[in-house]
């Protein structure tokens, strides 16, 4: 598992502000990757099944994340040198879910969402709850 790391306010601001131009976009494309190497009710499809999400939920959820739900980036291990991931975490109807998302092309206009589904342990670290922009 790759080391986390606290990016600055301001870089999470340019991420969510770019993340929601292209999400916009309707030609954008949300790549969602399924999660199996853990019990199904940490799995991508159990947790949309079970908040009755489809892939057009997924992407207006994205667009609503806000720095307070910022929790740390993480490179991307299997291809170095593409853009680190941001990881945040949302509660629905009183469960977090986890969220790892990056923008995996700009010319693209795509977002590869490596990981949404409910936590597996507790998300207790959020540097920048309280500390609300404009995002």
């Amino acid at each position: 598992m790759a080391e986390g790391y606290q990016a600055t306010k301001g870089n999470i601001e340019i991420f969510l502000k770019e993340l929601k131009n292209i999400l916009e976009i309707p030609i954008s494309k949300l790549n969602i990757i399924p999660r199996e190497d853990k019990p199904e009710e940490y799995s991508t499809e159990y947790c949309l099944r079970d908040l009755e999400f489809e892939i057009e939920d997924v992407k207006e959820e994205l667009k609503k994340l806000k720095l307070s739900e910022y929790v740390e980036c993480c490179p991307d291990e299997r291809n170095v040198k593409s853009n680190d991931y941001y990881v945040f975490s949302k509660m629905y109807h009183q469960k977090q879910v986890y969220i790892k998302l990056k923008i995996q092309s700009y010319d693209k206009k795509s977002i590869l969402c490596m990981s949404f589904h409910y936590a597996e342990y507790e998300i207790t670290k959020f540097p920048y709850r309280g500390r609300e922009g404009n995002c």
